[in-house]
């Protein structure tokens, strides 16, 4: 019986320190859920900040506004937390929605992972020219961190900007002559420069392209319409190498010197 007693007091002080253990570990955890939670609060705010900044100091990203900057813990233990990020923003009337995760250790909380995966890309396209750019994004997402995609639709944004103040400058320069046409099948809007005297006009078709550093640039065509009597007076073959020589001088010049030299032309051939 001795023996017993001796066993069920053992049995009884393993099981306090048991307890006193669990209690312990409890307070432990629960001190570094409250540290995690109020770091992660902070965090939060340190992100929101972060894309802030970057939208306002880097030129890159002139083209890009972040409406709306979310974190949530999806999962934490004592050494690690990880994070789902929700981005929503636009560029220039193109709608997103980014989302990724960022697994941060405890004692390094704000240090974010700077390819971290992205999850999600949705887009809300107004314009439908963008389904040139959506086919890349959604592939680049794939496999470049979250400031690279940024920096791609930023770049979008900008090339938007750059597209409609030359439309727009050009059309209120020289209304008899310039117009802006959005064309049928939705792929763009383009500027029309026509010449009031005669059936001639030059169909400029405003493009882009991607570059591999993930950066949108330009990609301006033009097309020639004519008559068959304006072609006959075109003895020096100026308006059938009008394609080739716009081209030529907006990898040059630039666009805008080369839609100059556009209605220059448009000019002369009235004298012919």
């Amino acid at each position: 019986m001795d023996n017993y007693e001796q066993l069920l007091q053992e049995l009884e002080a393993e099981i306090r320190l048991l307890e006193q253990k669990h209690h312990q570990f409890s307070l432990q955890k629960q001190a570094a859920d409250i540290s995690l939670t109020s770091r992660s609060q902070d965090s939060l705010a340190e992100e929101v900040h972060r894309l802030e900044q970057l939208v306002k100091e880097n030129e890159i990203l002139t083209g890009l506004t972040i409406s709306e900057a979310t974190s949530v813990v999806v999962e934490q233990d004592l050494t690690s937390s990880l994070r789902q990020h929700t981005i929503n923003g636009e560029a220039r009337g193109m709608q997103f929605k980014l989302q990724y995760d960022v697994r941060e250790k405890l004692s390094q909380i704000g240090q974010k992972d700077p390819r971290a995966q992205i999850l999600m890309l949705e887009m809300d396209v107004r314009d439908d020219m963008v389904a040139l750019l959506q086919t890349e994004l959604f592939s680049v997402a794939a496999d470049v961190s979250v400031r690279e995609l940024l920096q791609l639709l930023a770049s979008y944004g900008a090339w938007v900007e750059d597209r409609e103040r030359a439309i727009n400058h050009f059309t209120a320069t020289y209304p008899e002559i310039a117009c802006r046409k959005e064309r049928e099948d939705g792929c763009s809007i383009d500027l029309i420069l026509r010449d009031p005297k005669q059936d001639l006009k030059f169909q400029v078709i405003w493009g882009l392209r991607v570059l591999p550093m993930k950066s949108v640039v330009p990609c301006v065509q033009l097309e020639v319409e004519a008559s068959p009597e304006v072609l006959a007076k075109d003895q020096k073959g100026t308006l059938s190498s009008a394609s080739s020589v716009f081209k030529l001088m907006c990898k040059k010049f630039g666009i805008e010197r080369a839609l100059y030299m556009m209605i220059k032309l448009l000019d002369d051939s009235q004298d012919q």
